[in-house]
C-alpha cells in the first residue's frame, strides 16, 4: 500500500484578497511560513520516502519547510501538481473578474468542465493531468510514503479522482490553508483516509484559515 500524504500550500496575500492564482508564483506570508512550519512539526515523526510539490513558489516554499527535519529525502518539482490557468482572469478577484469580463466569470461558474476561460484551461484539463501525476507518483512509489505538496484547484481534482466525483458536479469546496489530507493506492485503487485535517494548526487560529 501506498500512503499519500497531501498539503496545500501556506497563505499568501492572493488567499487572503479572494483572487484567480491561476500559475502566479506568489510568495507565502509570514502567517503562511508559520503554517508551513506547524506542519513541518507534524511531520518530523514521519518517514517520508520522496517528497513532491507544484514548481510554484508558494508550493515550494511551503515543502521547503515540510522537508526542513527529512534530511536527504528525495525532493521533486511537478508542473502537473498546479492548479488551473484561469487565462486572461489570473490575479483578478471575482468582483473585479464581474465588472471587467462578465461573460467569462459566470460561463466559469456554470459548471461545464469544458469551459476554457480564454488563455487558460478547463477543468477537464486540470483533472486529466493532476489525476495523471498522483497516478505516477505513487506508482513510482509504491509500498512508500509520499508527501506532496499544492494548491487548492488541484486538491479538488484529487478529491474528485478518488471519489468519482462527475466533473460537471457543483465545485464548491473551502480548504484550509496547509490542509493535511491522505489518501492510500494499493493495486491500482484509491482510498480516502483523512480530508482537510487541521488540528495541526489549532495554535495559530485556524478557524481564519478558510478560504
Amino acid at each position: 500500500m501506498t500512503r499519500v500524504i497531501i498539503i496545500r500550500h501556506g497563505e499568501t496575500e492572493w488567499n487572503l484578497q479572494g483572487r484567480y492564482q491561476g500559475q502566479d508564483n506568489s510568495p507565502l506570508t509570514a502567517r503562511g511560513v508559520a503554517q508551513a512550519e506547524a506542519v513541518g512539526q507534524r511531520l518530523a515523526g514521519v518517514h517520508l520516502d520522496a517528497l513532491v510539490s507544484s514548481d510554484l513558489q508558494r508550493a515550494v516554499d511551503t515543502a521547503d519547510r515540510i522537508a526542513a527535519p527529512h534530511t536527504g529525502t528525495p525532493r521533486f518539482t511537478d508542473d502537473r501538481l498546479r492548479e488551473r490557468n484561469f487565462g486572461k482572469l489570473t490575479a483578478m478577484t471575482r468582483v473585479e473578474a464581474l465588472e471587467k469580463y462578465p461573460e467569462e466569470e459566470k460561463s466559469y461558474l456554470s459548471h461545464d468542465p469544458d469551459y476554457r476561460i480564454p488563455g487558460g484551461e478547463s477543468l477537464r484539463d486540470v483533472y486529466d493531468r493532476t489525476a495523471a501525476a498522483l497516478d505516477e507518483w505513487a506508482a513510482r512509489y509504491e509500498g512508500k510514503t509520499l508527501c506532496v505538496v499544492t494548491h487548492g484547484g488541484a486538491l479538488g481534482q484529487f478529491l474528485r479522482y478518488v471519489l468519482g466525483i462527475p466533473l460537471n458536479h457543483r465545485r464548491a469546496y473551502k480548504f484550509v490553508n496547509c490542509a493535511y489530507t491522505e489518501f492510500s493506492w494499493e493495486d491500482g485503487h484509491w482510498l480516502l483516509h483523512t480530508w482537510g485535517d487541521i488540528h495541526h494548526l489549532a495554535h495559530l487560529g485556524a478557524e481564519d484559515d478558510i478560504r
